[in-house]
This record gives structure tokens, sequence and C-alpha cells, in this order.
């Protein structure tokens, strides 16, 4: 036995070093679901008024304290990061600062920015933050500093800073389903250094499959979520499809960021609901890829059949710099409205549209969202519970709202006039003034 000990001794040694290197993630990635699961839903500390997942309906997100939190805004310019001439520091002479500007006034609330657009991404070789664009190099504080500037100015207005790590196919590290050990201290330093700001989501890749297999997403997203404290939600954008299947019961992912190319408002919406469906609370919905926005109409009409889904959602081609201002704006009163409901408890429910009623939000009998693209003179809703309502009905081209108080509604079906002031574009939320007692 004594004879043993240096060998167990030298073996103990070998198991230590092989630990240390990126071969041992392979062996702590196969640790068993709950485990996972149960790191993933430790206890997190949220900043006041951050963005996080609903700890009632992870269908959604909310704010910290509790506000309904509803994102519309820009899915473009990806490259938002790298606008303007590149200078000999790393830094950028664009116009980003001007970008935000235009979107505070708007309401419109995102920007989808990229860290790393070169290693087969769409951009350049010099779109990364490392020092001379070297990833075998640290990373550039003076173009994360730039950054911060913009983040900062961004999180101040309650604009979203949709973070992707990677965009589609760009790949520095090839080392197949495993996070090596420059890939893990990327994603920690980029995490501790932007995670301080509360509107903020974390995107793994965009398009994913491109380069990526699902088990290296799910460890990438394992590594964000032990270096963020706070809880951010965390995202993956996928090619084309609704199917979420590989990452449905993921504890580490939040949301699916969707890509859908179809321009027809219904279609859109029978898609999103489908995929809500398949979601089953476990995870929320952006459609953050759709149709490219050519018109404020069609683009409108897209955005209001999507959040009628349960999806959030952010709108490809409409890059800020070449936006109407009005097109912007149409975001901004569809998050106006939408936070003065409670659709956080609500779910996609469109047996109960009558009349004129295209889609419906509801939740428990008690509250209802019903939505009109057009002709829509008479709203109804099927199978109502007789109550006490209040109405708030609104256009969602002019912002114009309407309240009714005090309404009683008789059980069965219902419809009501549209106020004349409300144009043929309609979305009304209807809420019980007593919770209903009798379910």
């Amino acid at each position: 036995m004594l004879r043993l000990r240096p060998l167990l001794l030298l073996l103990g040694a070998i198991a230590s070093v092989w630990l240390a290197t990126d071969a041992s993630w392979d062996w702590r990635g196969q640790t068993s679901g709950g485990a996972r699961r149960a790191a993933a839903l430790a206890p997190r500390t949220p900043m006041q008024g951050q963005i996080v997942v609903s700890e009632q309906n992870p269908a959604w997100l909310t704010y910290s304290d509790g506000k309904p939190f509803f994102m519309c805004g820009p899915g473009d310019p990806e490259g938002f990061l790298y606008r303007g001439a590149l200078n000999a520091d790393g830094t950028r002479d664009g116009d980003q600062m001007a970008l935000i500007e235009k979107l505070k006034s708007s309401g419109a609330n995102s920007v989808y920015v990229m860290a790393v657009r070169s290693h087969g991404g769409d951009g350049d070789k010099t779109q990364n933050p490392f020092i001379d664009h070297d990833p075998s190099k640290n990373l550039n504080e003076l173009v994360l500093d730039q950054w911060e500037t913009w983040f900062t100015e961004m999180d101040a207005n309650g604009i979203v800073i949709f973070f992707f790590i990677y965009d589609d196919s760009a790949r520095i590290w090839n080392t197949g389903d495993n996070v090596g050990r420059y890939e893990k201290h990327f994603l920690q330093s980029l995490v501790k250094r932007f995670k301080h700001h509360k509107n903020l989501i974390w995107v793994i890749a965009e398009e994913y499959e491109e380069r990526y297999s699902h088990k290296r997403i799910s460890r990438i997203a394992e590594e964000i979520r032990a270096a963020d404290e706070f809880g951010h939600p965390i995202a993956v954008h996928k090619l084309s499809g609704l199917d979420f299947s590989e990452f449905a019961d993921d504890p580490y992912i939040d949301q699916f960021a969707i890509q859908f190319g179809n321009e027809d408002p219904q279609k859109i919406h029978q898609a999103l609901v489908s995929a809500w469906t398949s979601a089953g609370g476990r995870y929320n919905l952006n459609f953050a890829e759709g149709a490219t926005h050519q018109n404020r109409t069609a683009t409108r009409l897209r955005s209001w059949a999507a959040a009628m889904a349960g999806a959030y959602t952010m709108i490809l081609g409409m890059d800020i710099a070449n936006t109407a201002v009005p097109d912007l704006e149409d975001c901004g009163r569809l998050i106006r409205f939408m936070v003065t409901t409670d659709f956080v408890a609500m779910g996609p429910s469109d047996e109960l549209a009558y009349a004129g009623t295209e889609f419906v939000l509801a939740g428990r009998g008690d509250s209802y969202i019903a939505y009109a693209s057009r002709d829509s003179r008479q709203i109804g809703l099927r199978n109502m519970i007789a109550g006490t309502f209040h109405f708030t009905w609104f256009d969602p081209v002019t912002g114009n709202k309407i309240e009714w108080r005090n309404i009683d509604v008789q059980a069965g079906d219902q419809v009501w006039d549209k106020p004349p002031a409300i144009g043929d574009e309609v979305a009304v939320y209807v809420r019980r003034d007593q919770p209903n007692t009798s379910k």
C-alpha cells in the first residue's frame, strides 16, 4: 500500500491539471438536469427597476419592481456598435448618439447590438472589441468605454440593450460543444462590464445553428448566468422557424428570438400563437426578425399582430437613421397601451373574438384585450361572465384614448359600438371592476 501512495499522488496531480484546462468543461457540462436547474434558479438580486423574467408568468418579462414591461422597436442596424469611421484607438466616429436621441422621444424602446461581427459574421475583420481586433489579445477598454457611453444613455431612457454576443456565423473559438477557457474569459469580461445596466437582455447568437450546437449555446448561457448575479434575461435567436424544442426546458434560456418572414399580419399572428402554445409558459417570445420594414401601416399591423399573439417585437429594416419618426412612434403607442393593462396575466384567446374583433388576449375572465385592424365599427367578446367592467378604447394610429367606466355587462356573447373618435384600427382593454369570485 505504501508503494501505491506516490502513484496516487501523481494521478491526483494529473487530474488537477486536467480539470484546470478546457477539457474539464465537458465533464462539468454533463451535470444532471436537476443540478443545472437548481443552479439556474438560485436566488438572484435584480436591481430596482431592472428587466427580469416574470415570476408569476415566465411567458412575459416585467420590471423587478413589478411594473409591466413591453418591448417594440428597431431590429436594426445590426452593426450599431461599429457605425462610423474606425479611429486609430479602435473606437468609432459614428452617429450612435444621434440614433439614440431620435429613439428617446419616440417611445420605441430597443436597439439590436452585436459584440462580434467578424470571424464569419456580417461585419469586416475590425468588428470585434479586442485590441487590434485580435482575439488573442485582451479586450480594448477604450472600445468598451465608448459602448458604455451609449449604453448608459439608452439605459437612462428605458431603451433595451438587446445585446448579441455573436452575429450569425461569427465564431472565434472552434471548441465544439464546449466553452473553452478563452471564450469563458471573454464572456465573463463582457458580462462583468455591462451587467449593471437595467434595460439589458443578453442574446447568445443570431441564427445560432449556422456555427454552434445547441449544447454549446446552453453552456454559453450557463456561463452568462453564472457571471450575472442580477439575473438579466438570456435569449437565443434561430434560423427561420418556430421550433424551440431544444431549449424549451433549458434552465438558462428565457427567451426565443424568432425569425419568421411572412408579411401577412394574420399569418404572423397564427404562427406566433402556435409558438406561444408550444412554449407552454416556459419562456417568452420576441418576434425579432420578420418581414422587412417598408411602410408605416404594414409594420404597425404586424407589430400588433405579434403583440396580440403574446410576443414582443423588433422590426427588421427599421434602422432608426432612415426610419420616419411616426413609424417609431407607432411602437411607442403600442408600448404605452400595453403597459396600462395587465397583459402579463393574459394569453392569446382568439376563440373569444366576436363581431369585428380579430385577436384577443385574455386572463381568467377578469380582463381582456380585443383588437381589430379594420372595419371595426363593433367589437365583441364571447362567453362573457356578467359583471361591471371598465373599458379603455385606444387608437393605435393616433394614440387617442377613451375611457368607459362602470359598464354593466351581461353574460354570454356581447358587442359594443366603438366610440366615433377611435379610427378603424382599434384596441380595447376590458377590465372587470371586481374580480370574478365564481370561478
